[in-house]
């Protein structure tokens, strides 16, 4: 809401949110007086705007930390964001598989089961969400199920590196292309919410497991690293195609803030 007072466009908004998606859980974290402030290109042909381009740098102050991410497109032609300091924002998985969710059930293993009504442990997070919203992959990985599994209805399973697994239950349908031995990459869509299996409403189901264990999804990935950051010999090109964009950004910033603080004339 506050981006489309500044009129922000929608879709940059959200891409602001996938850039911190691996620091910031945009559902829980944040609160009140925290602020957010986008860089970002707007395209133009003879003087006529035509579309919306990259971010380039983007800046969220969450409970008091500030996190400042820049744009920097590496020497194979990759572009990504990182901090001043050249490490990857993106880690190794998103805090969360849905841009627009509420938790309706935590992990729990002595939860009373809904339908059941028995203790039965709740091996994951469910994410209440209206029916067709994306569910997108959380982290690199390869397909290694795409089908209806009992109580589960239509599942996706995603294996990746370092014994880690993902599972996303319930939904109401797949993602073209998705099937088993299908390579995704972290934010790609998998799939959509649905109330498929053993559902009393539609949601996402989300389990995240650790060479077999299962794990509380939103506390493990603080104990996960982060993806591959700047090599040391990179250093250079980083700081010298990022440094006065950083710059200037933060003069702008400045100069937002100063305006703000300014007290109205009488």
């Amino acid at each position: 809401m506050a981006g489309q007072r500044e009129k922000i466009p929608a879709a940059t908004i959200m891409e602001m949110a996938n850039i911190f998606g691996g620091v910031i859980d945009f559902i829980l974290d944040p609160r009140i007086g925290d602020q957010f402030s986008i860089l970002y290109e707007e395209n133009y042909l003879d003087g006529q705007f035509i579309s919306n381009g990259e971010i380039l740098a983007s800046q969220f102050i969450n409970q008091g930390k500030t996190y400042t991410a820049v744009r920097y497109i590496d020497e194979n032609g990759e572009a990504g964001y990182y901090n001043a300091s050249g490490e990857s924002m993106r880690k190794a998985f998103l805090r969360t598989p849905l841009d627009v969710f509420r938790i309706s059930d935590n992990f729990n293993p002595r939860r009373r089961h809904p339908i059941l009504n028995t203790i039965r442990a709740h091996k994951g997070t469910d994410y209440a969400a209206p029916r067709g919203t994306p569910v997108r992959a959380t982290g690199d990985g390869r397909v290694t199920w795409a089908a209806r599994n009992g109580s589960f209805g239509n599942l996706v399973v995603v294996k990746h590196a370092g014994g880690f697994e993902t599972k996303y239950a319930h939904l109401s349908k797949y993602q073209g292309g998705v099937r088993r031995g299908t390579r995704v990459k972290q934010g790609d869509i998998i799939g959509y919410v649905g109330s498929t299996g053993g559902a009393t409403g539609p949601h996402l189901h989300y389990e995240f497991l650790v060479s077999g264990v299962h794990k509380n999804p939103r506390t493990i990935l603080d104990k996960l690293p982060k993806a591959v950051s700047i090599e040391p010999a990179e250093m250079d090109s980083f700081h010298s195609q990022t440094a006065k964009l950083l710059e200037y950004f933060a003069e702008l910033n400045g100069s937002r803030l100063l305006s703000l603080n300014q007290p109205s004339a009488d």
